[in-house]
């Protein structure tokens, strides 16, 4: 778990530092690698913050889960693919999460080291907080669509609760054991950080 929501963003981290020279900047000055590489750090992490807080919070919901590829069909809490409105706006203030620390970052560690100048323009990098909340958004919907085709889920009769791995006390009821929750997180976190990083480019954002 912690390699799949870890692994990409150092490395995505450690080639920012190196086409910057490490320290930061704002986004959009004409660097050919720094805008692209901080929206998919960005996105990676909103997605992984996203799935969480949908995961810890939608469970909480009074609403019974429904499966994201059936909706009329009602699951039981934990089962993968089970959302919930709640856990669609957990996902987004997870995300949105995400994006406000990296902002704040930009505006108060100028502004802890005199550089009062850099960090009033860091204000105006509020679009961050947009990148964070939908890639929180869109990052648990690619989550929960892998979990409920291609991640088991199943009710275990001893344990009395959905699981994700089959076994003889388990019933199965969505998916195929192809891919682990780990690497279900991996493969919709990463997503999101290479549409975010190729979006970046098409857009034309490495730009003054």
């Amino acid at each position: 778990q912690v390699l799949a929501n870890g692994g990409v963003p150092t490395f995505l981290a450690m080639g920012y530092c190196f086409a910057t020279g490490g320290p930061e900047h704002l986004l959009g000055v004409l660097n050919a690698f720094e805008t692209p590489l901080a929206a998919a750090f960005i996105g990676y992490y909103a997605c992984c913050a996203g799935d969480t807080w949908a995961s810890e919070l939608g469970v909480l919901s009074k609403q019974s889960p429904r499966m994201i590829t059936n909706p009329s069909c009602v699951v039981k809490p934990g089962t993968n693919g089970g959302v919930t409105f709640l856990g669609f706006v957990a996902s987004g203030a997870g995300g949105l999460a995400v994006g406000l620390a990296f902002w704040l970052g930009g505006v108060l560690v100028p502004l802890a080291t005199g550089q009062f100048e850099l960090a009033s323009r860091f204000l105006g990098q509020w679009p961050v907080l947009a990148i964070g909340l939908g890639a929180g958004f869109v990052g648990s919907l690619i989550d929960s669509c892998l979990g409920a085709t291609i991640q088991f889920s199943g009710y275990c009769c001893e344990k009395r609760r959905m699981v994700s791995k089959p076994g003889p006390s388990v019933t199965k009821v969505s998916g195929i054991n192809v891919l682990s929750n780990s690497a279900v997180n991996f493969v919709s976190a990463a997503i999101c950080a290479a549409a975010l990083y190729f979006g970046a480019i098409a857009m034309g954002l490495p730009r003054a």
